[in-house]
């Protein structure tokens, strides 16, 4: 796959706002950085990120802050990998806490459904273990396919994969 814009992927900084919220980021730059994750080009970004006001803004304030680092040209290929491939590498590398992934789980789904997803939402932060976690993810992937069609649904499900609870 050729990118014709850049691939971001969060820094060491990125992914300690994610897990420990320690440097204070807005909600819409919080999931602006979320969204970003090694795979999407800023195009891609751009397009997902609409909802937020300005996502090219956004991702030159992440990148200018230092929570995302533009990926060399010669490691976007690993984004040519198969889905399944990119996305059990991935969560190898960053096993969550249940709460961490409830949290990652409900902002992915609040942003792509807005306060449609609330219910889900509520359901996904009640659990209490990784299978009730899977289970109500799963239930909410039925709801993304439902309301933003296969391929938000398959993105959804690909960004749950990589984000899923250690056991």
């Amino acid at each position: 796959m050729v990118h014709n814009s850049p691939v971001y992927r969060k820094s060491a900084k990125g992914s300690e706002a994610i897990a420990t919220r320690q440097h204070g980021l807005g909600p819409k730059m919080r999931s602006m950085l979320i969204l970003v994750d090694g795979k999407r080009d800023l195009e891609e970004l751009t397009r997902l990120a609409q909802v937020l006001g300005d996502p090219q803004q956004f991702v030159g304030q992440l990148l200018h802050d230092g929570f995302i680092e533009q990926i060399p040209a010669t490691s976007a290929s690993e984004s040519s990998k198969p889905a399944p491939a990119r996305a059990a590498a991935t969560a190898a590398a960053s096993a969550l806490s249940l709460s961490e992934a409830q949290r990652f789980a409900s902002r992915r789904l609040l942003a792509l459904l807005g306060p449609t997803a609330e219910p889900i939402c509520l359901r996904i932060e009640a659990t209490r273990t990784a299978p009730d976690f899977q289970a109500s993810v799963k239930s909410a992937e039925g709801l993304v396919r439902e309301l933003r069609g296969a391929n938000a649904a398959a993105d959804f499900a690909a960004e749950m994969q990589a984000h899923q609870p250690a056991p």
